[in-house]
């Protein structure tokens, strides 16, 4: 796999995790404050244990994402450095 696919994959599923745990998060906030008991206590736990997962799939896809992007940094890098050399 690539890197740019492997990039646009990572961060493609951390903008939807991301938005999906933010509306999840919205409801549980709103379900705490309105003591509205939307779900039974056993199904509750599924979805915290459902966020709580999401939340470490972000952070490792944002750190896969950004250590691709440092390696392409460092050949963009090198490459500008090759060619700086050549014109002298």
């Amino acid at each position: 796999m690539s890197r740019t696919v492997l990039e646009k994959f990572t961060a493609s599923l951390v903008v939807i995790l991301t938005t999906a745990i933010s509306l999840g998060l919205i409801l549980v906030i709103a379900n705490g404050i309105f003591s509205w008991d939307i779900f039974p206590p056993f199904t509750e736990k599924v979805l915290y244990f459902i966020g709580a997962s999401g939340i470490v799939v972000i952070l490792a896809a944002t750190l896969v994402n950004i250590m691709l992007n440092i390696s392409r940094l460092a050949d963009n890098s090198a490459r500008l450095l090759i060619e700086l050399k050549k014109r002298k």
